[in-house]
């Protein structure tokens, strides 16, 4: 709509009461005022076409006076100018207390307390980098805020983090601007989206990196893996704008989005690692962020042969409800899986000489799901399946489909302790992988 109405095309969108608020914001991010909008009472999803078109055809008089009304104005590039604030109260703590409450009323922080941001704070932080503390290490969407590295530092210091993470936050937030990562769908879907981060190389030791036993989980042993993810949630919402309500829609959430991040367990992974596998080095530090739509435990405490583990696994990530697992038939939708495999499994599968393509070999052909399931659901309307594939609607119910466009649609991290659990994490977009560099 805003490429339109910036080529002078008069245009309106079609939003629901709830949707307005983010519609607005939305345009407005993206450099357009006040948009046409044609608001209808309710969602469009989950009703009969005749319905839609009846709720559409009520919207009429709105659409004819929003292409037909004086245009919408482009929005100038606006500079805003950065505050200082103080809070002063009869002790230290009450002061951290007013601090908190503030940022909170303004939506800045996650719910959690947060480090105040001071001066001295955000000076030590950006001791981590060399770079300049302005810095612009990108344009964040979907808010489209300027990212430098002073406002990463600034997150940072409200999440915790210590000025050595700051080289794994910068390459990360390089990473979500990278198109294949789909920051926009990420920060804005009706799902419970969330990047993870996958640290690999040395950095993981430097860091004190989490690869083991309860890597995304809490305590002492991922103090970095929680602080660093935090600081991407709290950059996703300050710097990219994605607050609640507010280019975020998400309709239930999940607690993946407070933090996510772990470091791959090199030293007991029987393949290479991820980054390896990626074109970079062994000795490369990197950080892969990629977007995570629910996580799945893959329980087997009794397969010791590859093909009957991986059947598990085969069994576990072919859900209706997920979109990884019908977004192949659609153009333009890639979201391919990501299974995080714990040692004990690794050394089954590998132990009989299993390599990470036979894996994934094994998974494209034998992860299936009935067409039934997809049919009637899953975004999946003739319109939007591929040419190729259109012929599933004259086919039979009971028609087995993978649940990807192939082998390269399942990625591969070994982490994790000791004992037969790993997980299969539905996704969104695709993962990038980034150097890290001071």
């Amino acid at each position: 709509m805003v490429q339109f109405e910036k080529n002078g095309i008069p245009t309106v969108a079609i939003v629901t009461e709830g949707f307005q608020h983010d519609a607005r914001m939305t345009t407005r991010g993206l450099g357009l005022k006040d948009p046409a909008l044609a608001v209808i009472s309710s969602t469009l999803t989950s009703h009969p076409a005749e319905d839609i078109r009846e709720r559409v055809g009520e919207s009429f008089e709105s659409i004819v006076a929003g292409l037909t009304q004086e245009r919408p104005a482009v929005i100038e590039e606006e500079k805003a100018s950065p505050k200082t604030y103080r809070f002063q109260a009869a002790s230290s703590y009450d002061a951290f207390e007013e601090m908190n409450a503030f940022f909170l009323r303004n939506r800045w922080g996650d719910g959690f307390p947060i480090i105040p941001p001071t001066e001295l704070k955000v000076e030590r932080m950006l001791s981590g980098t060399s770079r300049r503390p302005n810095e612009i290490v990108t344009v964040l969407e979907p808010g489209m805020g300027e990212a430098t590295v002073e406002k990463i530092a600034i997150n940072a210091v409200m999440a915790g983090c210590l000025p050595e993470h700051m080289p794994v936050l910068i390459a990360a937030v390089q990473g979500m601007s990278d198109p294949l990562f789909a920051m926009r769908k990420v920060a804005c879907s009706t799902g419970p989206h969330a990047p993870i981060l996958i640290i690999n190389g040395p950095v993981r030791k430097e860091l004190n990196i989490n690869c083991g036993r309860g890597a995304l989980g809490p305590g002492a042993q991922s103090f970095a893996n929680t602080v660093i993810g935090r600081a991407i949630r709290l950059i996703i919402m300050n710097i990219g704008h994605a607050y609640v309500g507010e280019l975020d829609m998400d309709t239930i959430g999940s607690p993946i989005k407070y933090s996510m991040c772990l470091g791959e367990n090199e030293e007991q992974n029987p393949w290479e690692p991820f980054h390896v596998e990626r074109g970079f080095a062994k000795d490369a530090s990197t950080v892969t962020v990629y977007g995570v739509e629910s996580q799945l435990e893959v329980m087997d405490l009794v397969a010791h042969e590859p093909e009957r583990l991986l059947l598990t696994f085969a069994g576990t990530g072919n859900s209706a409800g997920a979109c990884s697992t019908s977004a192949w038939l659609q153009e333009n939708r890639s979201r391919p899986h990501m299974l995080l495999v714990c040692p004990d499994h690794a050394a089954v599968i590998a132990n009989r000489g299993w390599s990470k393509q036979d894996v994934k070999e094994f998974l494209y052909h034998n992860a299936h799901i009935e067409w039934r399931y997809l049919k009637h659901g899953n975004q999946l309307i003739p319109e939007r399946v591929v040419p190729p594939w259109k012929w599933l609607y004259d086919a039979p119910e009971n028609t087995l489909l993978p649940i990807g466009a192939g082998p390269h649609w399942f990625n591969i991290i070994v982490v994790g302790g000791s004992v037969g659990k790993s997980s299969w994490l539905t996704s969104i977009g695709e993962p990038v992988t980034v150097e890290i560099r001071k």
